[in-house]
């Protein structure tokens, strides 16, 4: 098992600052937020990267992420598998596994079935792009009431029909609860495909009215941390936990605080996990 930092949750803070931020805070990965990748590479290469991680003792988990994936046309999506065939090099360079790819919002009146086909083609393509690179694609279904795939179960129809063995999904706690999946989604079919876990929690509010600002660190809201971490790790999950929290009050602390404090409280909620299992 990996605990991982997201480079998401501190957007601002360029790439080699996280990774030493990271290191000396105890995280295991990092995902790194594809903005910070273009800086980064005006001075160093993809390989100089990869050694980096290696002397911070950081995984590189993901590369986070590749967005827009789904119900593209002609040249967009011409254009996200460039982008697919850009970041997969990186990552191969790198020595990253994965990278996170996310859903398109869904048009006026088209049904689960019709996003269904057309997303598990366009994803059968980009897993195709990234092959050559070794590099596999992790779904990501999203919460907003916009979003094409807000589900698991849904994510697992695409990706289950893309059928590639490079293809598979990130479940992120927080769109679990607020997209509406429901918790026998998380079964030994759905969890075979879960690359990565993003962890987090929410304050409480309506569910409807949650957004990715009401993020908390995990252990500090409402989430059911607790039934969804058992059920994965029941069935099977022993990846990654990567914290991802897009709170804007968080994102002023001094980072190395803010990383200390978050490694605790993730590993906190883990270990209050293991003790029942």
């Amino acid at each position: 098992m990996i605990l991982s930092w997201n480079g998401e949750t501190t957007p601002d803070v360029d790439l080699e600052t996280e990774i030493r931020a990271a290191h000396a805070a105890g995280f295991g990965g990092i995902e790194i937020f594809v903005p910070k990748l273009a800086p980064y590479l005006e001075k160093h290469t993809a390989r100089a990267l990869g050694r980096a991680l290696r002397d911070a003792n950081l995984v590189p988990v993901s590369l986070n992420g590749l967005e827009h994936v789904n119900l593209r046309v002609g040249a967009d999506f011409a254009q996200v598998k460039a982008e697919c065939k850009q970041l997969a090099s990186i990552a191969a360079e790198c020595g990253c596994r994965d990278i996170v790819i996310v859903p398109d919002p869904r048009p006026q009146g088209m049904s689960d079935a019709e996003v269904v086909a057309q997303s598990a083609d366009e994803e059968c393509e980009l897993a195709e792009v990234a092959a050559p690179f070794g590099v596999t694609l992790a779904f990501e279904f999203l919460a907003p009431a916009a979003c094409s795939v807000r589900t698991l179960a849904l994510a697992q129809k695409i990706v289950e029909r893309a059928a590639r063995a490079n293809l598979g999904i990130v479940f992120d706690t927080f769109h679990f609860f607020v997209g509406g999946s429901a918790q026998a989604e998380i079964n030994a079919a759905s969890t075979r495909l879960i690359r990565l876990v993003h962890i987090n929690d929410v304050e409480s509010k309506p569910r409807e009215a949650m957004t990715d600002a009401d993020r908390l660190l995990p252990g500090e809201g409402v989430l059911p941390l607790d039934a969804m971490l058992r059920a994965l790790k029941a069935n099977g999950y022993d990846g990654a936990y990567s914290l991802e929290v897009m709170r804007p009050a968080y994102r002023a602390r001094e980072i190395g605080e803010y990383m200390a404090d978050a490694r605790r409280k993730v590993e906190a909620v883990l270990k209050a996990l293991a003790k029942k299992s």
